[in-house]
Formats: C-alpha cells, structure tokens, sequence
C-alpha cells in the first residue's frame, strides 16, 4: 500500500486497513458472546417496567427526566443551582450568554 502525503506527515493506508480489520474482528467477537437462548417474539421481548404490568397503551409509560436522571441531576446539583440563580425566563437573556459564550470562544480560538 502506498502513504499519502500531506503537510502534516503521511498517512499509511495499510495502517489504518489493520487497525479497522482488528477492530471489526474484537466487535463481531463481542457480538458472539451475547445469549444464544434469546428467541425474538416470546415473552423476553416484554419490556421490564419496574416488576408491573406493561399497560397497553404506550402512553401511559412514560419516565419523567426527573426519575431518569436522578443521579446526574443529584451528582451536579450545586452546578444546577448556580445555573437557576442566573436563569430569569427571558429569551434575551437567553441570547445574551449564548452570544458571550460564542465570543469569548471565538476571541480563544483566535489567540491560540
């Protein structure tokens, strides 16, 4: 295989072929190691809804994203309540700190 030449060095096809083929072969092994007693269509399809009965109409499950992320909320609470103190409701103040985060990233981005 040849190297393709750039400014920043080359990069080796063959190189990069192995590590795909490597990577391939260590995703299909653990692929293989799933159960082979699953059978699609039986009751191990049913999904699990905390040990109750799975109603039929789908709307009725549903997870609120305060039970869902429970211990994401929990583990950054004091960064969250920093985040209410500022939060005001006004889309403008939405704005405002989005334009001051683009420009303070745009004024790093160019000085490094």
């Amino acid at each position: 295989m040849g190297k393709v030449y750039t400014g920043f060095g080359y990069w080796d096809v063959g190189a990069w072929i192995l590590f795909f083929a490597v990577a391939a072969f260590y995703i299909l092994w653990l692929r293989a190691q799933g159960r082979s007693d699953y059978k699609k269509g039986t009751d191990q399809d049913e999904i699990y809804w905390s040990g109750n009965e799975v109603p039929e109409d789908g709307a009725e499950i549903t997870v609120p994203a305060s039970s869902a992320y429970w211990g994401f909320r929990k583990a950054l609470e004091p960064f969250y309540k920093g985040l209410l103190g500022m939060h005001t409701g006004l889309p403008a103040d939405v704005v405002g700190y989005y334009v001051l985060t683009v420009a303070v990233l745009a004024v790093f981005v160019l000085l490094v």
